[in-house]
């Protein structure tokens, strides 16, 4: 589909109401999103590690006020933490957002806004209604081939990692299996993965970390692919590349400057794991029998 960016930096921006937004770039680094609501806390997000001050002065305390910044989520419709105690409303419209990201630029005296918003340019008109979508079947495995593992190297961006990976035309799955264990009949956590024992674990948090480590490093083509792609049941992207972990509640450096957010919910961490695992041909199973 194609797109178009809004700058900030320009005086006037029109979005129409029935344009989506693809992604957001703030100082060079592109972070996928799927809604308005996501692009907003994205960017307050990444500005309050920038204007902490800024974000702090906008703040109302009065819930009469309808500004987007609450110190509580009084009356707030759909209130997200960006803090311990700041919550940004992110029910807003298009331009209402993109007027309420220029204040904070504004108050913070950032002259030259280095922020851009790439949208999707409709296909069709605001009164049409497109059908629903219709679920498609997955496609056919591939042949299983024997091929050279590819080498990465430690100056090369994830660009280049994965333009090579694709003129190499890799894609290897391997018959292994991932065999997740349950907490409550064995006490602790651990996984097995190319034959290899890993755990105990303390907790579901510190299992998907080491699991997610060592799928970057034996599946890094199909992990890479992933960066900026995976929104789980909470509408949050679980994996980004470079800087874009800013907006990260709990970031984790995985192999080949890939950051990992593990601050979710014990279920939603097995889905995420779940996920991967798929991606990179593996098999998930939520008990070890003869442990």
């Amino acid at each position: 589909m194609p797109t178009r960016t809004i700058d900030l930096a320009a005086k006037s921006q029109e979005i129409k109401e029935n344009e989506l937004p693809a992604a957001l770039i703030y100082l060079g680094e592109r972070a996928p999103v799927r809604d308005w609501q996501e692009l907003f806390f994205i960017a307050v997000k990444c500005l309050y590690t920038e204007f902490p001050d800024t974000i702090n002065s906008l703040c109302s305390t009065d819930p009469t006020r309808t500004l987007f910044l609450r110190t509580n989520t009084i009356d707030m419709e759909r209130p997200i933490r960006i803090a311990p105690i700041i919550y940004l409303e992110t029910q807003r419209t298009p331009n209402q957002i993109i007027k309420a990201i220029k204040i904070i630029f504004s108050r913070a005296g950032v002259r030259n806004i280095n922020m851009q918003i790439e949208v999707y340019e409709p296909l069709y008109s605001e009164n049409f209604s497109p059908p629903p979508l219709i679920e498609t079947l997955p496609p056919p495995p591939r042949k299983k081939f024997k091929t050279q593992k590819p080498v990465l190297h430690l100056n090369q961006t994830i660009e280049e990692m994965l333009a090579a990976l694709d003129a190499m035309e890799i894609y290897s799955q391997k018959n292994s299996k991932v065999i997740i264990p349950s907490a409550e009949k064995f006490g602790n956590l651990f996984f097995v993965l190319e034959g290899e024992r890993y755990g105990p674990f303390a907790n579901e948090k510190n299992r998907y970390v080491a699991l997610m480590q060592c799928l970057a490093e034996l599946y890094p083509y199909q992990i890479l692919k992933e960066a900026g792609h995976h929104i789980n049941s909470q509408h949050r992207l679980t994996l980004m590349k470079g800087g874009s972990y800013l907006y990260f509640r709990e970031p984790v450096e995985l192999p080949n400057n890939l950051f990992l957010d593990k601050d979710f919910p014990d279920r939603v961490l097995v889905e995420n794991e779940r996920y991967f695992l798929a991606r990179c041909g593996l098999h998930f199973e939520t008990v070890m029998f003869g442990a």
